[in-house]
């Protein structure tokens, strides 16, 4: 009968060991740093974005997650052609689209092409250009001209600076 006992307590032990390992304080201690850096990457690094709608698609599909990486631009500024999220409000929702004009840059469509300068610019993860038409304007300082790509259905956007959070990344499940 107290062989029973040993065996137990001693299998009891050997559970407990390989779940805190041979220091349970170190062990938990780990345990707490990685609940804690995993918040705050997820709270202010890596932002987890729900896609809503069909404006960006083929890139971007409606009901997809992806991460908005805030650290993004923080060396450089948004580029054309990054898909970047916004909000127009301060606690309105965030838009997903991709900057196709840089400040200071003349832009300009004319039936579905995009005119940078003057000069068309090749737009790749388009699938249709469809019949846009848009007057040529300057845009502004700290301000980022942004469209969806479905153009058929997307709006445009001016965006200031200060109001991107981040840049973009997917994976198609």
């Amino acid at each position: 009968m107290k062989r029973t006992n040993a065996r137990e307590a001693k299998t009891g032990r050997f559970w407990l060991r390989l779940i805190w390992g041979r220091r349970p304080v170190w062990t938990a201690a780990r345990v707490f740093f990685l609940i804690a850096a995993s918040l705050v990457v997820f709270k202010w690094i890596l932002y987890p974005v729900k896609i809503t709608g069909r404006s960006m698609e083929p890139t971007c599909y409606d009901g997809q997650i992806g991460l908005l990486n805030s650290l993004a631009f923080v060396w450089h500024a948004p580029r054309r052609g990054d898909v970047v999220g916004f909000r127009m409000e301060e606690r309105g929702p965030i838009i997903v689209k991709r900057v196709i004009g840089l400040p200071g840059e003349r832009i300009a469509i004319h039936c579905g092409t995009v005119l940078i300068n003057g000069k068309s610019i090749t737009e790749p993860y388009l699938e249709a250009t469809g019949a846009w038409e848009w007057p040529e304007e300057t845009v502004g300082d700290n301000i980022y001209f942004v469209s969806g790509d479905n153009r058929s259905i997307s709006q445009q956007f001016r965006v200031e600076g200060g109001k991107v959070l981040g840049k973009l990344y997917t994976w198609h499940p």
